[in-house]
């Protein structure tokens, strides 16, 4: 399916997040399928996949550098996360909730060699593991791989991955085919976008879409409540995959 009225891209500090296992709707020869699609790290089970693209964030291009990237709006459940490099093309991903009273653990300070909690100075190395301080425990890490090709790096984080769990053919004219796409969500801290690619070797783009069956696809983000979500996408053309993509921001 081509996407009819793509939204631009995001801004360069901004990230998407795909994830390890995804559904992707397509209609082939008219006729609506869906399938599951595995993302370039294979985490399995409720694990979501984030790509970063080391040219969008320089600090990245040099060993020792350091990000701190926020999946939502407030801190709660799900911490910041920060990603460090080391030589040999080494991705180190940890969450920043400090061991010790769940302070937010600082980037790597490369002139320090270490990451330091704000709260009561505890030390960590860019593995995650304690130096010094009151934290009796190390950061929890998460699993990285590194594509030197395309110059990303994805980063796997347990608890959430989403699937479109539903899609219907909601309306079809000569020209287009409306489609329902029903995703669980997270709380309305959280931000989703639907991508489309018209292959799973295309990059995939963003698409308007509307959040009631008749409504006009004008929309870009929707945010989470908890519960299942619904959106409503058009496009047109035999072919193509929509996924819908969780959007993730560089924390400071």
């Amino acid at each position: 399916m081509n996407s009819h009225a793509p939204s631009a891209d995001l801004t360069r500090r901004q990230i998407i997040k795909q994830f390890s296992l995804c559904t992707a709707a397509s209609i082939i020869g008219g006729k609506l399928w869906t399938g599951r699609v595995l993302a370039d790290l294979n985490a399995g089970g409720n694990v979501g996949v984030i790509q970063i693209k080391i040219a969008d964030y320089p600090a990245l291009a040099s060993d020792y550098g350091s990000v701190q990237f926020k999946f939502n709006s407030s801190i709660g459940t799900y911490f910041p996360f920060t990603v460090t490099r080391s030589p040999g093309n080494v991705f180190h991903a940890v969450d920043t909730r400090c061991t010790h009273e769940a302070g937010v653990v600082g980037p790597y300070d490369v002139g320090n060699g270490y990451m330091e909690c704000p709260l009561h100075f505890s030390q960590f190395d860019m593995t995650g593991q304690v130096l010094s301080g009151q934290a009796q425990s190390n950061l929890t890490t998460y699993a990285t791989s590194f594509n030197s090709t395309t110059g990303i790096v994805c980063v796997g984080v347990p608890g959430i991955a989403t699937r479109i769990r539903t899609v219907n053919v909601q309306s079809t004219t000569a020209s287009t085919i409306r489609l329902h796409l029903q995703f669980p969500t997270l709380n309305n801290t959280f931000t989703y976008r639907v991508q489309y690619q018209q292959t799973l070797t295309d990059a995939p783009v963003f698409v308007t879409f509307a959040t009631s069956a008749g409504g006009v696809a004008n929309q870009n983000q929707v945010s989470g409540n908890g519960l299942p979500r619904s959106v409503y996408v058009d496009a047109t053309g035999t072919s193509g995959f929509f996924t819908v993509a969780l959007i993730v921001s560089p924390y400071s």
